[in-house]
């Protein structure tokens, strides 16, 4: 399917766009004739991605958000409003890593990674909802995880946000379609981005992404294609979607694979794959 005529001339909002696979989304929403609000809390990350995205000046436009904050979300919404006159799509994409034991786990830990991965989705949809009423049309996009449809144990702080906003984008599509608004919820597996280098808490750390992980691009083409159908849950790569598929079609099978992560001395890596 090409999926470029959806987007064409739309203009759509991207949260953790400075790299990854916002800042792929972002690339390929242009490239299939979108304007875009790049969103990020790194001013250093959205100064590359605006040189990288050079050729589409015209169409762009970027703001430095920490999508914790609801006031700046909020802000963000108006500037797209006010630069582009309207919202299309809305994809709250920025988010943190989690692989932790839950035995080292502090209220600290909980606080923040609630506050990026659940609050941030939440912020946005607040925000956005109104505007897109008005119009009577929209399209959120919310980045989920494998995670937040197989309890891998090892993440426990991270699927608990991440099976949050699968719940809360469920939801909303049924909510939300007769007054002409589409939601979606993604839930890549690996993909190689900088995630993996940022813990809950501290300093980067130099982390390599797992060697079964998919590059973002190919992360964002899978994403866009399934955005374009206004596919309600999108799982990516093949690999996750078979997982998803055990899971919940043959529990049984699919515990013991969990329960052997979860007795593995190299549990941590293993949590890492997904």
């Amino acid at each position: 399917m090409n999926y470029t005529t959806y987007f064409r001339n739309s203009v759509c909002v991207v949260t953790g766009a400075g790299s990854g696979i916002g800042y792929a989304l972002s690339e390929a929403l242009l490239g299939a004739g979108s304007s875009v609000l790049l969103v990020d809390v790194s001013e250093s990350a959205l100064s590359d991605a605006s040189g990288r995205l050079a050729t589409h000046a015209g169409r762009f436009h970027v703001v430095v958000v920490d999508v914790a904050i609801a006031e700046q979300v909020s802000n963000m919404i108006e500037h797209a409003l006010h630069h582009f006159g309207r919202i299309d799509m809305l994809f709250n994409n920025a988010g943190i890593g989690g692989t932790l034991p839950i035995t080292e786990a502090t209220i600290d830990h909980w606080k923040r990674i609630v506050a990026i991965n659940l609050w941030g989705v939440i912020h946005g949809v607040q925000a956005v909802l109104p505007a897109m009423l008005r119009q009577g049309t929209g399209h959120i996009i919310n980045t989920a995880s494998i995670g937040g449809i197989v309890p891998v144990p090892g993440q426990a702080l991270y699927n608990t946000t991440k099976y949050a906003v699968v719940g809360l984008s469920e939801s909303l599509r049924y909510e939300l379609e007769a007054q002409g608004i589409a939601v979606t919820v993604v839930c890549p597996g690996p993909v190689a981005s900088r995630i993996w280098g940022v813990p809950i808490l501290g300093p980067r750390v130099d982390r390599e992404a797992p060697r079964n992980a998919i590059t973002a691009k190919v992360a964002a083409d899978t994403i866009l294609r399934g955005v374009a159908q206004k596919e309600g849950i999108v799982v990516l790569p093949r690999s996750e979607k078979w997982m998803w598929r055990v899971y919940r079609c043959f529990p049984t099978l699919a515990e013991r694979t969990l329960r052997s992560i979860a007795k593995s001395k190299d549990r941590e890596g293993l949590a890492q794959r997904y």
